[in-house]
């Protein structure tokens, strides 16, 4: 299903019925104009760039710090619940360990 369907006759290149030497040069051509497309497209400024560049005009420098901020503070949060879970499972781990030596049976200490 993945491969390439196959037909019989050679796949047509819209520029109609030219020789091989001119499909070449066509080619060759056609290689070049995307070559430049793509050095223009990869020497101007990127997607990220851009975007810091109108943060920067629309929030001030203390904004973002502010932001970065709460952004740490919120994963200190979450941290602090998940440890709070693992510390929840290691309890109730040692106190099925203890039980399993025990016998499964509680100790009652009667004065």
């Amino acid at each position: 299903m993945t491969e390439p369907r196959r037909t019989s006759r050679p796949r047509a290149t819209g520029v109609g019925s030219i020789t091989d030497a001119t499909a070449g040069t066509v080619r060759r051509d056609r290689v070049a104009e995307l070559e430049a497309r793509l050095a223009k497209l990869e020497s101007g400024p990127r997607l990220r760039e851009r975007g810091r560049s109108l943060m920067d005009k629309v929030m001030p420098a203390e904004a973002s710090e502010h932001f970065r901020n709460a952004g740490r503070e919120h994963l200190l949060g979450v941290r602090t619940i998940v440890d709070h879970w693992i510390s929840r499972l290691d309890d109730a781990d040692t106190r099925a360990a203890g039980r399993a030596r025990d016998g499964g049976r509680e100790k009652i200490e009667i004065e």
